[in-house]
């Protein structure tokens, strides 16, 4: 910049920007790529920053600003030159990705014809109004109306070693296959990845602000308290084999899972 007085203005100018945005899309709980911070804002190296909403873009905003109002010649420059780059980007590639989650909001907001929400066995963790997936999928899970909702589900781990043999990681279930069961909790390794808490009260499990922000609904609960040991398949005991029986087995359909509420 020509002057210091110069710099110091547009510092802060693009630090004013930066704040708007933050404030503007606060309410979104979008991602920030580790990568983007480091670059933008060099001075938060090996500092804790939030990468899960606006918070990163705050402290990017105020570690930038800090920068440029020490800084002189050809730092200054460079740091004027992150600021751009950081309202480039925020106003491109997060920009689509926050317009993407505000779409599947407004979607997802009309539950009508959705009769399952979070908490089921395997839990609900998103779902589809018709399925999503292709031809091929459709003939090889024997689906008949793929015009209904379809659920991706997290099964429980002990269900899918004894119905199945091993573990199943998640399942994409059809609403005319499931079933709601009371007051159940299931043990699956990625089950905090997706969920904070379980509520005795509503029978569920409370998923994630992300999860909660795509699929608005009443999560609020007094009881709602950690999933602990339920997302951690180490400190459960291995499922018995089931016993030997004489007979024909019992044969389990393809895509046929079991739910609670």
């Amino acid at each position: 910049m020509s002057t210091p007085s110069g710099a110091r203005r547009l510092a802060l100018a693009l630090y004013r920007a930066t704040l708007r945005w933050a404030r503007a899309n606060a309410d979104v709980p979008f991602s920030v790529r580790a990568g983007d911070v480091h670059a933008l804002a060099p001075s938060l190296r090996g500092t804790a920053v939030a990468l899960q909403d606006a918070t990163a873009v705050r402290q990017i905003a105020r570690a930038e600003f800090k920068a440029c109002m020490a800084a002189s010649g050809d730092e200054a420059q460079a740091a004027m030159d992150r600021g751009l780059e950081a309202l480039r980007l925020l106003n491109t590639g997060y920009a689509a990705q926050l317009a993407e989650m505000r779409a599947l909001r407004q979607e997802r907001g009309d539950r009508s014809g959705v009769r399952f929400s979070f908490g089921y066995r395997g839990v609900v963790y998103g779902w589809d109004r018709v399925c999503e997936r292709d031809a091929d999928w459709l003939k090889a899970m024997n689906v008949q109306n793929a015009q209904q909702p379809f659920y991706y589900c997290l099964p429980d781990e002990t269900d899918t070693q004894r119905l199945f043999g091993g573990v199943r990681i998640t399942k994409y279930v059809a609403q005319e296959n499931m079933e709601p069961l009371t007051d159940c909790r299931i043990v699956h390794r990625a089950l905090n990845s997706y969920f904070d808490a379980y509520s005795a009260a509503l029978g569920r499990y409370i998923p994630s602000r992300k999860l909660q922000y795509e699929y608005p609904d009443l999560y609020n609960a007094e009881d709602s308290a950690p999933v602990g040991d339920d997302a951690n398949i180490l400190a459960q005991r291995d499922p018995e084999p089931p016993a030997a029986q004489e007979g024909p087995q019992p044969s389990f359909e393809a895509g046929r899972d079991f739910a609670s509420p």
